[in-house]
């Protein structure tokens, strides 16, 4: 309260807060009215957001999963030697059997110490000062440095090893690894210090993909040689690797390591590939050894009777949610909770009735009740454009099995329509509908006619509308400047109860001060009855 005079000093015995409160009830009962429609408000768009979500999710990643071809038509690959090659195949492949013989391996650039590293120094040291004598070289001193030009086939750096950071930091095998590393390069090195050994190898496959140094200084070329580095092979008929003597480093004399292609034919047409892997007719095959081998592609009938039951379900689980928001009781007796109610409330208490006030936001809501519908229709309309007597979900199996479109499935039934027509399913769900006309103005444009268009993407297009009409109506989330017309409603109602307030304030004021002339007149009034009543006394 914001009294402006100090009361009961008259004697009055009027309680003038009481009397304050009492003439700011109306005013108080209107505004809380007003709050009350506010928050019921904003609850509707938090409740509105989260359906937007939901629905986006359905459509942009459940059912969009059920447009794609690799989920209505999947295939399998089975293998006559799945140790000479393996494949998959996407839903374009045709059902028919490939003869594969594969005659070279596909190999990576890979360079290995074959016998030791050898040192000047201490044995098996990691410190790249013991690995070569600085002594015999004339271009070794303080301030130089030795540089390795390496390239792995498709780029070049150069790697620098100073003499401070070989004689004063003391590097090691493992530093040097790492300066490999940090080339940027497909070129990967270790040190293995169990077994003394330095390592490089091209992570990229193929024959122009290596390990290709050069020595640009006698030291550059005396710490490579004395790496020991030898070229592992890998035998194409065998598939055992072999690893060759140490190659010797001379200065601006390069060494190339280059890896291998794969060789193989494909119902007779000849590939090479870099990684052992090849795409041919909409099959990708995995080469693992050499040798021959017949490849079958036919359709995943389990595979796909189990995509068109997590269809189902997926759709059986959206409806539910759609259906409870729609039908959700409303408790009329639970209203929205003002700041002096909440006062006399325990937190839990607070909690328990807001769940029941917020009962029933979307009891029969226009958008939602028209998503349902849509749903339903999608299901129920045959698709024009399959070009066989499964023209239906129900003729495949799928049928209602509760009065709010929940659905069932009879997989006997789908099993069935699939041995007679193994398209039906991609076409049932997946055909896109698209169809041309001509204008009155001679062009033509492209359209989707809903009774050719598959369920899924009927499904997916409702989802859209309804995606589109929330976001208008009331936006994508909790905030209220977003430019929804529920947000502006809300904005309106706040500023309305801002305004409203201020008035309440300026009459709450205006009550204190009639009652303070009132406590003023009344004390004067004493003080001259005091001087009535002394007079008669004297």
């Amino acid at each position: 309260m914001s009294a402006t005079g100090i009361y009961g000093l008259s004697g009055s015995g009027i309680d003038v807060d009481s009397m304050v409160r009492v003439g700011m009830m109306t005013k108080q009962s209107e505004y809380d009215r007003m709050y009350k429609k506010e928050v019921r408000q904003e609850w509707l768009k938090e409740k509105y957001a989260d359906t937007y979500s939901d629905i986006s999710k359905f459509a942009n990643t459940t059912m969009s999963n059920y447009k794609m071809s690799s989920t209505l038509n999947p295939h399998t690959v089975s293998s006559s030697k799945d140790d000479v090659a393996t494949a998959v195949a996407n839903a374009d492949a045709a059902q028919m059997t490939h003869s594969v013989n594969v005659t070279k391996m596909a190999s990576n650039a890979y360079l290995l110490t074959k016998d030791e590293i050898t040192r000047t120094g201490a044995s098996q040291s990691i410190y790249l000062a013991d690995i070569f004598d600085t002594t015999n070289t004339s271009n070794w001193s303080s301030g130089d440095s030795l540089s390795i030009e390496v390239s792995d086939g498709n780029k070049t750096e150069t790697l620098k090893i100073t003499y401070g950071e070989v004689m004063d930091n003391r590097q090691t095998l493992n530093d040097l690894a790492s300066k490999f590393n940090g080339l940027g390069l497909n070129i990967k090195a270790s040190y293995d210090s169990a077994n003394d050994a330095f390592s490089l190898y091209n992570a990229a496959g193929g024959s122009t993909n290596g390990i290709i140094m050069t020595a640009k200084d006698d030291n550059a070329a005396a710490l490579l040689t004395h790496l020991g580095l030898g070229e592992v092979t890998v035998d194409s008929s065998s598939g055992a690797s072999n690893l060759g003597n140490p190659i010797t480093f001379t200065k601006d004399n390069k060494s190339e390591t280059m890896g291998g292609s794969a060789e193989l034919t494909i119902d007779g047409k000849a590939y090479t590939s870099d990684t052992n892997k090849v795409s041919a007719a909409n099959v990708t095959y995995t080469i693992k050894s050499v040798g021959s081998t017949t490849m079958t592609v036919s359709q995943d009938t389990d595979k796909l009777v189990e995509n068109v039951k997590k269809f189902v379900d997926d759709y059986n689980e959206m409806l539910d949610k759609l259906n409870t928001m729609y039908n959700e009781q409303k408790y009329s007796d639970y209203d929205v909770l003002t700041e002096s109610q909440k006062k006399g409330m325990t937190e839990e208490q607070i909690q328990k009735w807001e769940e029941k006030a917020k009962s029933g936001l979307f009891y029969h809501n226009q958008e939602i009740g028209k998503l349902i519908s849509d749903l339903r229709e999608a299901i129920y309309t045959p698709v024009d454009s399959v070009d066989s007597k499964y023209k239906t979900m129900m003729s495949i199996g799928i049928e209602s099995k509760t009065d709010r479109g929940q659905l069932k499935i009879d997989e006997d039934k789908l099993r069935s329509a699939i041995a007679a027509d193994p398209d039906v399913v991609y076409q049932l769900l997946g055909a896109s509908g698209e169809k041309t006309r001509t204008l009155q103005n001679g062009t033509t444009e492209t359209y989707t006619d809903f009774n050719s268009e598959g369920v899924a993407n009927r499904i997916y297009d409702k989802a859209l509308n309804a995606m589109s009409s929330i976001k208008s109506y009331a936006g994508t989330s909790s905030e209220v400047s977003d430019g929804s017309s529920l947000g502006d409603l809300i904005r309106n109602m706040q500023q309305k109860m801002s305004d409203f307030k201020t008035m309440m304030n300026a009459f709450e004021s205006k009550l204190y001060k009639k009652y303070d002339a009132m406590e003023i007149a009344i004390q004067r009034l004493g003080v001259s009855l005091g001087y009535i009543i002394g007079d008669q006394w004297q």
